[in-house]
């Protein structure tokens, strides 16, 4: 009876994450424009916030519970997620005739590479996460941003193609879902945790990392029925970046130290996901279940490594 109503909490609280941040990102935009907020900065905000609050609330509320092992978890596994099974589904469901390289820019996937790099070489040589590390990336995420945002202007039509009525209501009421259901989900997979007598890491890595990596997946599918490839490949860089820069930047100031798992192993495989998405990126894009299949196959075999 006890893992039904840890499956349920999980459940309620995953629906409650995903959907109120999703509520909550598209209000924050409106709101934003009606105070006149430069297009760039709306832009640039939405593309990294928008994609990593499922993460940023799951990994930080673990955080303030004192459980980092579960937010580094939820970052590396929602990075994988990001990579081999939205890639994956891009080459399954993509439409049979398209067959082209695309043209992406490459600024996101060359700060994506720097901040992983700063990320995984930290953990490589001092085996912990400390402060010092957590307001690096924050401030290398600010900065990248402001970057970007100088770099690249993004029209506010692209954000406001469904008009939010009762924005104020709805965007508070999101929020309270959202820190609700982030908190649902830190709760009951710590206990998931301790039920299967597991480490939370392995939960962060796995459950959590898959809930919230949801969002990324199903964008995927329509922009692959769409033939608009480059905004997956965009999602990618641009969550993988924030979850990092972002989300473990104030996971690790909130609660620096050690973890409860050597995590060396994992460290190493999302590094060296995240450089042959880039390279993939660059190739010719066509539906192959070859492809496909074969990042769902090394996704499996990742899971495997943690048991």
């Amino acid at each position: 009876m006890d893992i039904l109503i840890i499956l349920l909490g999980l459940a309620v609280g995953f629906i409650l994450l995903v959907k109120g941040a999703d509520v909550m990102v598209k209000s924050a935009v409106q709101i934003a424009v009606k105070l006149n907020i430069p297009q760039s900065i709306i832009g640039a905000t939405f593309i990294g916030f928008g994609t990593s609050a499922p993460e940023l609330f799951a990994s930080t509320g673990a955080a303030l519970n004192g459980n980092l092992s579960l937010g580094i978890g939820n970052i590396i596994g929602s990075n994988i997620a990001n990579s081999l099974l939205v890639v994956a589904v891009l080459y399954l469901f993509i439409d049979k005739s398209y067959n082209k390289k695309i043209k992406l820019n490459p600024t996101s996937s060359f700060w994506m590479m720097i901040v992983t790099t700063v990320f995984v070489s930290s953990y490589m040589l001092i085996n912990e996460f400390p402060l010092v590390l957590g307001v690096t990336l924050l401030v290398l995420v600010c900065a990248i941003t402001y970057k970007l945002v100088n770099e690249e202007a993004i029209d506010e039509e692209e954000y406001l193609d469904e008009v939010i009525t009762n924005v104020w209501p709805k965007a508070l009421l999101s929020l309270i879902a959202t820190v609700y259901g982030s908190s649902l989900v830190v709760d009951n997979a710590i206990q998931l945790a301790e039920l299967f007598g597991i480490s939370s890491i392995v939960i962060g890595v796995t459950v959590v990392a898959l809930g919230t990596s949801l969002p990324e997946v199903a964008g995927t599918i329509s922009a692959a029925r769409l033939k608009k490839p480059d905004l997956v490949f965009g999602n990618i860089f641009g969550s993988n970046l924030f979850n990092i820069g972002l989300v473990g930047g104030a996971s690790i100031i909130i609660q620096p130290g050690n973890i409860e798992s050597d995590v060396t192993i994992q460290m190493f495989m999302m590094y060296f996901i995240s450089l042959v998405v880039i390279i993939i990126s660059r190739s010719t894009i066509k539906r192959s279940p070859l492809v496909g299949y074969s990042m769902l196959a090394a996704y499996s075999l990742f899971i495997v490594s943690l048991f």
